[in-house]
């Protein structure tokens, strides 16, 4: 089966955008990943498939989107995904989302890797890393950064505690989550910004888990760009960076 004749269709309820009718961070996340997952399950190489046989899990690593125009509420949208590369253990998995007319909305793309669930490390059993076999199609993002960079400095927003609901099943802070925490130490200004949004990027680095406390801080190297990171009490290298970019022509 050709992956790119997989379509999945993308379910958009209130929560996913703003009382001005702009997609929040989270959203785009929710949405790449909730279509991976539904479409690495019908490989059968899913998240609950490889914990009950293999006792491995996807870990997210990256991921990378481009807005080209601009998401609705309104919108019909469809997903595709692929394989597209990466040299083991990580795997790069590009994407594309589509209104009802057909018209490209978004290309993104993820860098993955697999988490061996009893050592909490990342899986090098070249045995159960061999059960991704899938041959790498096109590439749809063309550039995608390994990681932030930072060229203005670090400004302190807030801090915060890894409340049980922040969770999921491998027992860390689910990655959608990073996305609500910078949405929430933006600015009134910087929210209002969003329907202008044209790129998102976020980057884990380590994994937080059930009560680790850990502060937001941010950058401002441009009008057009905010960079936002989540440092853990008492590390020095972040936990996740996300950047947004913005439109502003």
């Amino acid at each position: 089966m050709n992956e790119k004749d997989i379509k999945h269709n993308i379910l958009i309820d209130i929560s996913m955008y703003n009382s001005e009718g702009d997609f929040v961070p989270s959203a785009y996340q929710r949405m790449i990943m909730s279509m991976i997952e539904e479409h690495l399950d019908d490989l059968r190489i899913g998240e609950k498939e490889l914990m009950e046989r293999y006792g491995i899990s996807w870990v997210l690593l990256s991921s990378s989107i481009k807005i080209l125009k601009k998401f609705s509420p309104s919108d019909s949208i469809v997903g595709l995904t692929w394989h597209s590369g990466g040299r083991i253990p990580s795997f790069r998995r590009d994407f594309c989302f589509t209104d009802q007319n057909g018209d490209m909305l978004a290309v993104g793309a993820t860098i993955s890797t697999l988490f061996d669930n009893s050592t909490r490390k990342l899986c090098l059993d070249r045995k159960k890393l061999s059960v991704i076999n899938l041959q790498p199609e096109t590439i749809a993002l063309e550039s995608m950064d390994r990681k932030i960079t930072h060229e203005s400095e670090l400004i302190y927003i807030e801090s915060r505690k890894v409340r049980p609901s922040m969770t999921d099943g491998v027992g860390h802070v689910n990655n959608v989550k990073y996305a609500d925490y910078v949405y929430d130490a933006m600015t009134d200004e910087e929210r209002s910004r969003l329907g202008d949004l044209c790129g998102m990027d976020i980057w884990f680095n380590y994994e937080l888990r059930e009560g680790d406390k850990f502060s937001i801080f941010k950058s401002v190297p441009s009008k057009s760009v905010l960079c936002f990171s989540g440092i853990k009490d008492g590390e020095i290298r972040s936990s996740f960076d996300l950047r947004l970019k913005f439109d502003l022509e």
